[in-house]
């Protein structure tokens, strides 16, 4: 694999943003890809913009796709996926989920149609045995999450870790004009389930991982509803299909 594009969603992430981007440059640049790195601007209301534009003055490799308003991640990302130059795809969080695996996706890419991050593969383990409350939680709720979708997809991949924020893909045929139906978090889903269905090669990288300590959002969020409508919605769009 000689060519590489990078899709970078973010939201109001200025402070990190720079240092993030030039510590993905350093990884790419070792491997002597040609790569464009696309960051996806979800509507930040703070200085990310112009740090980005700081960035680009510097290497023209860097793409600026400016969101006016948060439109959701699954949006900015399907957008920049008709933008990109290249076939192999790479999408990472702007805050660099699982960072330390990111030459082992790019490996396992050169013989896989897509590689994802498998939390919850036998082989992966947290970082931190004692949990709180929350973790406990957080952490039946995806293996609940998990069952409904193995349940009612049938995807066959261990624990159905679908939502990690690093993985990797070949662009398989007449890929931009594939229609993605999530706005918001499940993009994921659908692109693993697209995969499986088109009996492409999908291989699992078990890892050491943490839960968060606390959730930013109230368990009666407002945010928590839409969540769920939207996850119920990708669902039944996956299985009537």
């Amino acid at each position: 694999m000689k060519n590489l594009s990078v899709i970078v969603p973010c939201f109001n992430f200025d402070k990190l943003i720079a240092k993030n981007i030039n510590r993905i440059i350093k990884k790419i640049s070792k491997k002597n890809y040609n790569y464009e790195i696309i960051v996806a601007n979800d509507g930040s209301k703070d200085n990310t913009t112009s740090e980005i534009k700081k960035l680009i003055k510097s290497n023209k490799n860097i793409r600026l796709i400016n969101f006016r308003n948060n439109r959701g991640k699954s949006y900015v990302i399907k957008y920049s996926l008709r933008k990109t130059i290249f076939n192999n795809i790479l999408l990472i969080d702007c805050d660099l989920p699982y960072f330390e695996y990111f030459n082992n996706l790019i490996s396992k890419l050169n013989k896989n149609d897509l590689v994802i991050i498998n939390r919850r593969s036998k082989k992966s383990s947290l970082k931190v045995k004692k949990l709180t409350y929350y973790q406990w939680f957080r952490g039946k709720l995806g293996d609940i999450i998990g069952y409904i979708i193995n349940f009612l997809l049938k995807l066959e991949i261990e624990g159905n870790d679908t939502q990690a924020g690093l993985k990797a893909f070949k662009k398989i045929h007449n890929f931009n004009k594939i229609k993605f139906y999530s706005e918001k978090w499940f993009l994921d889903l659908e692109l693993i389930k697209l995969y499986k269905d088109s009996n492409k090669k999908i291989f699992c990288i078990p890892v050491k991982y943490e839960l968060p300590k606390e959730s930013n959002i109230s368990f009666f969020s407002l945010k928590n509803f839409f969540v769920l409508y939207e996850f119920i919605k990708i669902l039944i769009i996956l299985k009537i299909k």
